[in-house]
């Protein structure tokens, strides 16, 4: 009997949990600043037909675009080019919100470049001082390496880093690598935020190309407020049964919280009476931006979803719903139906099927 018994206990006990797996957009948001990267600094040493197949040759007067050439004349074709892909970037931000911003503007490249480069030295290094210049060299390098592709675009890039050593290079090409090696370095590794809120024109320019259906970075007041640490294994709010607050009192706590001088202080709230948000801090410690996804609206938001990712990991470990910040449109949030024809979506779709019949009618 007591052998039984220990055989019964054997075959109860659970199989081990598998080990976590990252979703797949981690993945991809994590391999998708890596492939721009690697594709601008590889962009020059492609060949087209023995020449460079990107070049701004302006000595020689011609323009080499993967086997198209153009000449001085074709100017307009150039001005027609940049059109089209302006206006596909104004339809592209009333569409889906500011994945440029997020995700191929060069400022976010290589900001988050120098920032793994500097948590990578702190994180191997355990003198700060050491880490700190070995930091400043290897932001020099990625800065130098970056001037260096840049002027590549315009003078042939085999001939520029063979030249390199002994230095044989002209005054221009001297100035403009330089240049933007320094622009890099300074950007990337010190102003960072500052050029999107204070120098970007794109960032001016957004938030009026967006509507009540534009998809942007929210946080889920209703769910979340009247946030709070508390004792783990109490189960979300949906769970509890407390629900979703309404709208008023969501937004009434969601200000109090980011503005207690003002405000005054958050009354106690029992755990039972808490919201989803355990008030952690991870979404602001991984913002770019040094933004509080919590205090919207945010216009500085460049909607990198890392904010969205490190929630979704706080949820996931305390066993909550994911979902609290989440990309999603103004009108979502507030339950209604999508609209599909929209003033500035027409307009921009229109304008930029002019431009392509255009275009397709002189080529």
């Amino acid at each position: 009997m007591p052998r039984r018994l220990h055989l019964h206990l054997i075959d109860s006990t659970p199989p081990p949990s598998p080990p976590p797996v990252s979703p797949p957009r981690l993945r991809w948001r994590a391999l998708l600043p890596a492939a721009l990267l690697a594709g601008f600094y590889l962009l020059p040493w492609l060949r087209w037909n023995g020449r460079q197949a990107l070049l701004f040759d302006l000595p020689g007067r011609r323009f080499d675009l993967f086997g198209l050439t153009l000449w001085p004349q074709d100017l307009g074709v150039l001005l027609g080019l940049i059109a089209v892909l302006a206006t596909s970037l104004v339809l592209l931000t009333n569409l889906v919100g500011r994945v440029w911003c997020g995700y191929a503007c060069p400022q976010t490249l290589w900001s988050g470049l120098f920032r793994r480069i500097e948590r990578g030295c702190q994180r191997h290094l355990r003198s700060p001082r050491l880490a700190a210049t070995i930091k400043q060299v290897a932001w020099a390098g990625v800065a130098l390496w970056t001037g260096i592709t840049y002027v590549g675009f315009f003078s042939p890039i085999d001939q520029l880093v063979t030249s390199l050593w002994p230095l044989a290079w002209s005054g221009w090409e001297i100035f403009w690598v330089l240049f933007y090696a320094l622009a890099t370095w300074g950007n990337a590794g010190f102003l960072r935020e500052q050029v999107c809120i204070d120098l970007c024109p794109y960032a001016r320019v957004a938030p009026l190309l967006s509507d009540a259906d534009t998809p942007q970075i929210c946080y889920d007041a209703r769910r979340a407020e009247p946030r709070g640490a508390r004792a783990p294994g109490q189960g979300g709010v949906e769970e509890r049964g407390r629900g979703l607050l309404d709208p008023v009192s969501a937004s009434d706590y969601a200000f109090r919280a980011a503005h207690p001088a003002l405000a005054g202080p958050m009354p106690r709230f029992a755990d039972d009476r808490l919201g989803d948000c355990v008030d952690c801090g991870a979404c602001v410690d991984v913002c770019p931006m040094q933004l509080d996804v919590r205090n919207a609206p945010l216009p500085d938001c460049i909607a990198c979803g890392a904010c969205v990712d490190a929630c979704d990991a706080q949820m996931r470990a305390q066993g909550f719903p994911e979902g609290l910040v989440k990309v999603a449109s103004e009108n979502a949030m507030r339950q209604q139906p999508q609209r599909w024809l929209r003033p500035r979506t027409l307009a921009a779709l229109a304008t930029l099927m002019v431009l392509l019949a255009v275009g397709l009618h002189h080529l």
